[in-house]
């Protein structure tokens, strides 16, 4: 009997540049999971010259090989099996130059060196606590974080200036072991301005918010009913 399994080629790697190139705002929520995974409670995020720089008071890096392990999320196996991170990374900012900086370690990636180059790591002469981050990109205005870090726990900044911190729920707030979550009912005008945001527009009623440790998804929910059902099954 012939089978088949699943494999990554190669050449994926050599495309690597140009896969992640996604939204302003996916590279927003994808650094600062990276920093909440990290142990990090604070983020400051500066905008200088056409540059990024983020800085977190996380843990940092132990093993700057898993930077540009594409899949391989490096993080523990309790964080691993509870959130199962895709293992982008630091690939959400290719193809930009990127500077890190970790536990006396500091490299750079541009270029090749997201396609499978050698990328050099050497020890930092200024050694940083938690990580640094520093790369072009457009400008990350508090208008555009200040949604994404609302929810996500730590206490976040830009430009010195803080974003709001608020529990996505609230004390009564049912636990559902099973699901591996927290569950609460709320009439739609008891929602706050920042729930209200990460609606997505006038089109569509997004009766459900679902908090991945600060990235929120929306979406419409109507359960069918005994009747609905015999009803579709019979028309």
């Amino acid at each position: 009997m012939q089978t088949i399994q699943a494999m990554v080629n190669p050449r994926l790697l050599t495309k690597a540049n140009r896969l992640f190139t996604g939204t302003l705002e996916g590279r927003i929520i994808e650094v600062l999971q990276n920093a909440r995974r990290a142990g990090a409670t604070k983020v400051e995020i500066t905008n200088q010259g056409g540059y990024i720089t983020v800085r977190d008071n996380g843990d940092g890096i132990d093993d700057f090989s898993r930077l540009l392990d594409l899949g391989g999320s490096g993080w523990e196996e309790t964080l691993e099996s509870s959130e199962d991170p895709a293992g982008v990374g630091l690939f959400c900012l290719a193809p930009r130059q990127v500077t890190i900086r970790s536990n006396g370690k500091r490299t750079m990636i541009s270029g090749d060196g997201w396609t499978g180059a050698p990328v050099d790591i050497r020890d930092d002469p200024e050694p940083v606590q938690g990580t640094l981050l520093r790369f072009q990109d457009e400008e990350w205005t508090s208008a555009v974080v200040d949604r994404n870090a609302v929810f996500c726990g730590m206490d976040v900044t830009v430009d010195g200036k803080p974003c709001p911190k608020m529990p996505f729920i609230s004390d009564q707030a049912s636990s559902q072991p099973e699901l591996g979550c927290r569950i609460e009912v709320r009439e739609s005008q008891d929602l706050n301005a920042w729930h209200n945001s990460c609606k997505r527009g006038s089109y569509h009623s997004d009766n459900v918010l679902v908090n991945f440790h600060g990235q929120v998804v929306a979406f419409d929910c109507h359960p069918v009913s005994e009747h609905q059902s015999r009803s579709a099954a019979t028309a």
